[in-house]
């Protein structure tokens, strides 16, 4: 019996508080889903500048080192004969503008500005689905919570009339039939309230999760399971959804960016005007057999005949070819004027008009088919809302008739009043009523979380 009386105590936890509200933050500063999205957010962001749309010139610095060794025997008498070898180092500065290109520059940049909103819209969507989940969690938590100290005062009714019953016997009072019949319940009570530590444990793992904590963390649910039952009304409701639900905002920037593809389509349509400047320059060398002018190794060669007599030569001093380097250069610049218009090109821009302008229609038909199924969820949502409140209510008043009947039935069971099996049915009654009670206030807070969410309430909120 000394087990069943430590399982009784119920499970320890660590004493580390966690409001909701800390719970919903350090989800939100932790959890990765939503860290990826920052990045998505910094990366929408730095695309979205004039540079990335075009309107800055392109500016590109071209360097060639080109190298050759050639032997020649040439026809051409001007050319150099034998080995040649040369390089070369040619280098180009150009700078293109772009003039005019039927407002694409415009339309990109104002299309990249759109891509950044629907990026941060994204990121919302993230925060909500965390930030719901994370709420859930939490009130999913608090109920198995007070589960768990429902079972153990449960457990608590089974130990003391089980020792009463064990006391009766020793007196004469009760037999055995009895005593095990008490012990059998207070066995199954036993085992309920150490299902129910598991599950309150798993609870608090899987808000752990949630927020990207260490899973063996544990914690004390500093909020009680509250249900504050408030009333909504409907107008009021679909005013907020039109204007701020997540999922419709995100859909309105998609239908923007559409109509906006269709515009940088039909763009393709116009001339553009191309402005080109800059400057080019080499340097050259070449090593070859050039024939110099003074110095170098002289030849003596016979170039005819004093009135045709052999014996008086004319001769003719010269200096033979010898390998020698020379170096040249040159620079220059330029400025052009391009015009480009595709004529045709197989109708391949009529086309890509076209299937832009029917994304363009499938972008709003979704649009109004996500709010005529947003309103159908809200308005299932608050019937179900106000269903619940009403349960709650109920359970409510339950419990209480329960508690104070479990109070009564236990007063007549020690006078002899009553049986210890109908105590035993009173007591299964008030904890089905205190179970019920909890689920049915976390099923209210879990319709008012949804009503929240549709109505984009958590990014309002912050």
């Amino acid at each position: 019996m000394l087990a069943l009386g430590t399982l009784a105590a119920g499970p320890c936890f660590a004493q580390q508080k966690l409001s909701l509200q800390q719970a919903i933050e350090k989800g939100l500063r932790n959890n990765f889903s939503v860290q990826i999205e920052e990045e998505n957010v910094i990366n929408a962001r730095e695309n979205n500048t004039w540079g990335q749309a075009g309107l800055l010139p392109t500016v590109n610095l071209n360097v060639a080192q080109n190298n050759s060794i050639v032997q020649r025997k040439p026809a051409n008498p001007f050319a150099v004969a034998g080995r040649n070898i040369s390089d070369n180092l040619n280098g180009q500065l150009d700078v293109q503008f772009t003039l005019f290109d039927g407002f694409s520059v415009r339309i990109t940049k104002h299309q990249l500005e759109q891509l950044e909103q629907l990026s941060y819209g994204n990121a919302s969507f993230v925060i909500e689905g965390t930030t719901e989940a994370i709420i859930l969690a939490y009130y999913q938590a608090l109920v198995d919570k007070e589960n768990l100290e429902t079972l153990q005062k449960n457990l608590e009714y089974s130990k003391e009339r089980y020792e009463f019953v064990r006391l009766r016997k020793q007196l004469g009072g009760a037999i055995t039939f009895d005593v095990l019949q008490e012990q059998n319940n207070y066995l199954t009570d036993s085992a309920n309230v150490l299902q129910q530590g598991i599950q309150y444990k798993n609870a608090l793992r899987s808000l752990n999760l949630l927020m990207s904590d260490s899973i063996e963390a544990t914690y004390e649910l500093a909020d009680a399971l509250q249900f504050g039952n408030e009333s909504y009304q409907l107008d009021d409701l679909k005013g907020r959804m039109t204007s701020t639900n997540t999922n419709l905002r995100n859909q309105f920037i998609n239908q923007e960016i559409l109509r906006t593809n269709t515009r940088l389509q039909r763009a393709d349509m116009s001339p553009s005007v191309f402005l080109n400047f800059g400057s080019t320059g080499s340097l050259d060398r070449l090593n070859a057999q050039f024939r110099p002018q003074t110095g170098g190794r002289p030849e003596t060669i016979t170039v005819g005949f004093v009135n045709g007599n052999s014996s008086q030569p004319v001769l003719n001093t010269r200096f033979l070819p010898e390998y020698s380097t020379q170096t040249g250069n040159s620079y220059g610049v330029y400025g052009n004027f391009t015009l480009r218009w595709t004529l045709f090109n197989g109708g391949q821009v009529k086309r890509a008009m076209e299937q832009a302008q029917i994304r363009e229609k499938i972008g709003q038909l979704t649009t109004e088919q996500l709010k005529l199924s947003l309103q159908f969820d809200l308005v299932s949502t608050l019937d179900l809302y106000n269903l619940r409140r009403q349960l709650v209510s109920i359970a409510e008043t339950k419990l209480q008739a329960a508690e104070l009947n479990l109070q009564l039935a236990n007063e007549r069971y020690k006078n002899g009043a009553l049986s210890a099996i109908d105590l035993r049915i009173v007591q299964e009654n008030f904890r089905t009523a205190a179970l019920e009670k909890s689920q049915a206030v976390f099923n209210a807070l879990a319709s008012q979380t949804s009503l929240v969410r549709i109505t984009g309430g958590f990014i309002r909120g912050r």
